[in-house]
């Protein structure tokens, strides 16, 4: 009977984690490049019977236990924005982004980052009151200088008069990823280029919050590669677009019904294996 209320436990833990990552979904339904997490399910088998056995072949069923699924390389659709500092990836990468470890109290600003480095989809970009590119997580955008050369580093934006004299107005994201400022006599500069981080398993980066990854053991590390080559297999940058949550909230309200009713079930073998030890005991004494 133990053996019973015990694998019901086991399975009400496992629903419980279904429901918090459907939870986790629907909250962020909306957010902008975020990755549904599914969950997976799997028997726990321990012990035998025998070869001569006929129960399960064998084997000896203790419950149930579920882990998150995480689908990292799920592509949204992408979507038209006003920003011109929005990008939205289509096919594979991430925007390789930084974090900052603090921030001035009178200005606003990152007073420093971390050594990490941050992989996201979330592109939703703006240029905060330093020059720097950040996204509405608060994660920094990495990009390699104009050539398209080299490893990416934090970018600034160069807001200084062009070699005319004329002054700078504005900067933008434009398909491929140049990051391009806008002076007022008509003419433009690139000044950055985005390069995307790949991985050889992009579903085993390790989640930091709903749009942030880091690279580890399973992922490998990342690789660049230049949007509009395609290289290292990435995909490509689109300006002024943003890529949608993957999330489909019918289908996640559909899983919570299978969820809460398998949850309740569950329960219910816990209190009826309770008042069945408890007829026994009395039965016993």
């Amino acid at each position: 009977m133990n053996s019973v209320m015990s694998t019901a436990v086991m399975a009400i833990n496992a629903q419980a984690m279904a429901i918090g990552n459907i939870s986790d979904n629907v909250a962020n339904s909306s957010t902008t490049g975020y990755k549904a997490v599914s969950t997976q399910f799997l028997d726990m088998v321990q012990g035998s019977y025998g070869t001569g056995s006929p129960v399960l072949n064998g084997t000896k069923q203790m419950g149930v236990t579920a882990s998150a699924d995480f689908l990292n390389r799920a592509q949204g659709q992408v979507v038209s924005d006003s920003s011109t500092t929005s990008a939205a990836i289509s096919g594979n990468g991430f925007f390789p982004v930084a974090k900052p470890t603090g921030f001035d109290p009178e200005t606003g600003e990152p007073t420093g980052f971390e050594n990490t480095v941050y992989y996201t989809r979330q592109g939703d970009f703006h240029v905060d009151s330093s020059g720097r590119l950040v996204n509405a997580a608060g994660y920094y955008l990495m990009a390699a200088p104009a050539s398209g050369n080299g490893t990416p580093r934090i970018f600034t934006v160069d807001t200084d008069d062009n070699a005319a004299g004329a002054s700078y107005t504005s900067v933008s994201i434009t398909d491929g990823g140049s990051i391009t400022a806008s002076y007022d006599d008509g003419t433009t500069a690139v000044q950055g280029q985005i390069l995307l981080a790949n991985f050889a398993e992009p579903d085993k980066l390790d989640r930091i919050d709903g749009t942030a990854f880091r690279a580890t053991e399973d992922s490998g590390n990342a690789v660049y590669g230049h949007p509009l080559s395609r290289s290292n297999g990435v995909g490509t940058v689109a300006g002024s677009a943003l890529e949608l949550s993957t999330v489909d909230t019918a289908d996640q309200m559909t899983k919570l019904i299978v969820a809460q009713q398998a949850y309740s079930m569950n329960s219910q073998v816990i209190q009826a294996a309770d008042e069945m030890l408890s007829k026994a005991m009395d039965m016993k004494g």
